[in-house]
């Protein structure tokens, strides 16, 4: 029902290698018991991913990855979410990989690189300093200089993967701008929640954490900048995932409505359903197309307002799309959708989930009407 034949080959190969993968190692059970027991991650499976590539599609192949385009990216991550595997493949590639790519410090990274690359060292992302946050401007962390290094303080919200990773990359706020600092060792966890996905977030405090100069990814001239491109290049991986997600709830309740019995006929006969099952169908395309733009806008767009506005839309859309398709695949499903035995109920605990992360569609939506209005703005002239 869903795919693109006009895709390159290496693509559908891509495609083909996560469903060789999900069919091999995972299944619903195996899924639902690392959520319940570990939020999910599985260094074994992570390793397995990371030799198979997937942790590099997006690091130059200078710097030991793939080199491969923004749509390469997307594919992964789409067929991430028809499994709905948990595995932190936006955090640490999208997040923490990117950065230390595009940042200044080459020797950093190629000391750092090579573990995250092979699956043999875990790191994570800490930047936001309040619900809602977008982007640089809401940095949580204070930076101090120090010596020829920086002195961190304050917390940071919402940090994933934080009783894992073993490093992280901090976002910090100084007066001269936003820097970007690598800082190894366990994160001082100070509070934790559980998302609706079984996903982990933290709560972590920076009170007295020196980095040393070596260990500064990015300075204040372009460090927001660096930190606005990761994020938006993960919102575009978390888009994807979302219509991944919104596919396979779709085509898990037609099977079931195919199999379902009611007055001695399958109620998939029933035109009420079927016009419902049309109108999501038609909700996953306009959400293929929103995200197809951002794919586009992030590879060849320079500007980074134009790149901003169709990313947030397909978040936007992405979001409001899967969380419509999931309610309406429970109502189908009658009373078996709302138990957790149902295999309905991984997806949609993930499209609630991914839908909320890196801010919800009410959120996309706004930054994508003060996006046009920059343009218009722009385009008008004083």
């Amino acid at each position: 029902m869903f795919g693109n034949p006009d895709e390159p080959d290496h693509r559908k190969q891509l495609r083909e290698s996560v469903a060789d993968f999900v069919r091999r190692e995972v299944s619903t059970k195996v899924l639902r018991v690392a959520l319940a027991s570990d939020g999910g991650f599985s260094p074994t499976r992570w390793k397995t991913m990371a030799e198979l590539g997937w942790t590099s599609l997006l690091v130059p192949e200078e710097s030991g990855g793939l080199g491969l385009e923004h749509g390469d990216m997307a594919a992964l991550h789409h067929e991430i979410g028809r499994a709905a595997l948990p595995e932190p493949l936006v955090v640490v590639p999208l997040l923490v990989m990117r950065a230390l790519v595009l940042g200044e410090n080459r020797a950093l990274e190629q000391e750092t690189l090579p573990d995250l690359l092979a699956g043999d060292r875990i790191a994570t992302l800490a930047w936001q300093g309040k619900a809602g946050a977008m982007g640089s401007e809401a940095v949580g962390p204070a930076a101090t200089g120090s010596g020829d290094g920086w002195s961190l303080s304050g917390k940071a919200l919402f940090v994933p993967l934080a009783t894992k990773a073993e490093a992280m990359v901090v976002a910090a706020k100084a007066p001269e701008g936003v820097v970007l600092l690598w800082v190894d060792g366990r994160p001082k966890v100070e509070s934790l929640i559980t998302h609706v996905d079984g996903t982990p977030q933290a709560v972590v405090n920076f009170d007295g954490v020196e980095v040393a100069a070596a260990k500064v990814i990015a300075g204040p001239e372009v460090g927001a900048r660096i930190l606005d491109d990761v994020l938006d290049t993960a919102r575009l991986a978390a888009s994807a995932e979302l219509l991944g997600v919104m596919e396979q709830a779709f085509q898990t309740t037609l099977d079931y409505m195919k199999q379902r019995m009611q007055f001695g006929k399958p109620i998939a006969s029933f035109q009420a359903l079927q016009h419902r099952a049309v109108n999501l169908y038609i909700q996953i395309e306009l959400a293929r197309s929103a995200l197809d733009r951002g794919v586009a806008a992030l590879s060849g767009s320079d500007d980074f307002n134009e790149r901003a506005a169709q990313i947030s839309a397909a978040k936007s859309r992405c979001g409001d799309a899967a969380m419509l398709v999931v309610k309406e695949c429970i109502q189908m499903h009658g009373a078996i959708g709302y138990a957790e035995e149902c295999d309905l109920s991984l997806y949609v605990n993930r499209a609630l989930g991914l839908a909320a992360w890196l801010s919800n569609s009410r959120a996309h939506r706004a930054r994508w009407y003060s996006q046009q209005d920059a343009a218009k703005r722009k385009c008008d002239g004083p």
